[in-house]
């Protein structure tokens, strides 16, 4: 049963359509939500949350209909916002307890989950001071709380670790990572895509409105990623090679430094390297797998639909 299953939904600003027929499912772990400014991530996780109706479609939660859960939606979702929303004048372990309450548990029993939350995110030292006087990374930390405070299955993060220090930041995914292991799923929209490949299995691009890709990072990064560099010692300067490489039906490109960056479609592999260089008379002495960014493969995904430049 999938964790969260969302349905052609369709979600409208008057005749503006800003999510236009998404669809993807989520089995579980972490899941990086990405897409360049206003391909509707932010309408998108709206509409996770119950804040903007559906124009058409429908999302499921743990195999519920969000529409038979009503408010009770939000019992079972978790979310850190990209704002603050804190409450200046309201101690740490006060705030924690108000969204406790909010969601739902007894005033004692928000409390008693408030200081565990806390420690474990690293603020038991803190949890007493104002809010308004926490640095930005105790207040991130401060909002993850917030959204576990009620045990959720579903946790929506957006931009958890913007403003961070990198110590704070890997810091954040470590937590994070953690709650992963602990059977919570979580969707993360960010536009530091490292966190993504830090953190995430599966990538969802939103683009105008609509799913550009849903898979896995690593089918996504490795089945993308056919370019190698390679070393191949034999006559000449290497025009033998190439030619084979042509002939096979591969990209060749000399470098300066004397390598070969090869591009290989799918399901071609070192073996055909080896048996290409030998046919041309000459030896692999040296190879390497470059392996493809997410950036450079979600630029490639936007140039595909003509955007030339976008900001996630």
């Amino acid at each position: 049963m999938s964790v969260l299953s969302v349905h052609d939904i369709r979600v409208k600003y008057g005749s503006t359509e800003a999510l236009r027929g998404v669809t993807f499912e989520v089995q579980g772990g972490a899941v990086g939500l990405l897409g360049p400014n206003g391909a509707g991530k932010s309408t998108l996780i709206k509409a996770l949350l119950g804040l903007v109706p559906l124009a058409s479609g429908a999302f499921s939660l743990m195999g519920q209909d969000s529409r038979a859960l009503g408010p009770a939606l939000r019992d079972r979702v978790g979310y850190v916002p990209e704002r603050e929303g804190l409450r200046p004048g309201t101690s740490g372990v006060a705030w924690v307890a108000l969204l406790g309450e909010l969601s739902g548990l007894p005033r004692r029993a928000a409390v008693e989950r408030a200081h565990e939350v806390l420690q474990y995110v690293g603020l038991e030292e803190s949890r007493y001071r104002n809010v308004e006087t926490f640095s930005t990374g105790m207040r991130q930390r401060l909002k993850l709380a917030g959204a576990l405070v009620h045990d959720p299955a579903l946790l929506l993060l957006d931009e958890p670790t913007s403003g961070m220090d990198p110590v704070g930041r890997e810091e954040m995914l470590g937590l994070c990572r953690d709650i992963v292991r602990q059977g919570k799923t979580v969707l993360l929209s960010t536009h530091i895509l490292k966190d993504v490949e830090a953190l995430c299995a599966q990538v969802v691009i939103l683009h105008r409105g609509q799913v550009q890709a849903g898979v896995s990072v690593e089918d996504w990064t490795r089945s993308e990623a056919q370019h190698f560099l390679v070393q191949w010692e034999g006559e000449g300067r290497g025009e033998a090679f190439a030619a084979a490489c042509g002939r096979a039906g591969w990209t060749a490109e000399p470098r300066k430094d004397g390598l070969f960056k090869l591009v290989l479609p799918a399901g071609e592999g070192p073996r055909s390297v080896f048996r290409v260089a030998r046919e041309a008379g000459g030896a692999v002495n040296r190879f390497v797998r470059e392996e493809t960014s997410l950036e450079e493969l979600f630029l490639s995904a936007l140039q595909k639909n003509g955007e030339t430049h976008a900001g996630l």
